[in-house]
């Protein structure tokens, strides 16, 4: 594994135990490498994070593309993979630190949020040609897309997950299937 693919998992698990309290001296201890080495490869704790989230977030960029480009997959399916996605290593990320970021560099969660809110087009054109195709509910698609970015927002937020000792994978699969019986027809409902 090279060194920035171990440095990443181990800030995981360094904002798992730690949120935002770990330092770079801790995290240098974890991956068995000196403090010198660590500020070698990435210049500060900030960066550190940054590089967590860009990551996370290409991730999610590229698990997108590829079930646009599944061509196996029906239009539901689709719909129901793409706004389930998680990070490949999402069992790892304790979200309810995700507000401490927030609170602490919000610069930082700034970029969560324009991620969350960018990129949506594909999935709006694939929600258009469902209620084109009658497999879902005429709804206007504007304000479906604030529900859902809302829901993100909130799960990432921590607090709500917290307050309901619920994890953000599940807290997410609830959220969608109410969503889901919402809009789909129902010709369409578990399909």
């Amino acid at each position: 594994m090279e060194l920035m693919d171990r440095i990443f998992y181990g800030a995981i698990e360094e904002f798992k135990e730690n949120g935002t309290k770990f330092t770079m001296d801790s995290l240098a201890s974890r991956l068995g490498i000196s403090k010198r080495t660590l500020y070698e490869t990435v210049p500060s704790k900030t960066a550190v994070i940054e590089m967590v989230i860009d990551l996370t977030f290409a991730d999610v960029k590229k698990q997108q593309r590829d079930i646009f480009e599944n061509d196996e997959l029906s239009l539901t399916d689709k719909l129901k993979k793409l706004l389930t996605i998680v990070p490949a290593y999402a069992e790892m990320i304790d979200y309810r630190r995700v507000n401490e970021i927030k609170r602490i560099y919000p610069h930082l969660y700034q970029k969560i949020d324009d991620n969350l809110n960018s990129d949506w087009d594909r999935t709006m054109d694939l929600l258009e040609k469902g209620m084109e195709a009658g497999i879902i509910k005429r709804t206007n698609l504007v304000v479906l897309k604030l529900l859902l970015v809302q829901v993100f927002e909130k799960l990432l937020d921590g607090t709500f997950l917290i307050q309901n000792n619920i994890s953000y994978q599940t807290a997410m699969k609830e959220s969608l299937s109410i969503i889901f019986d919402g809009i789909l027809t129902d010709e369409h409902k578990g399909s």
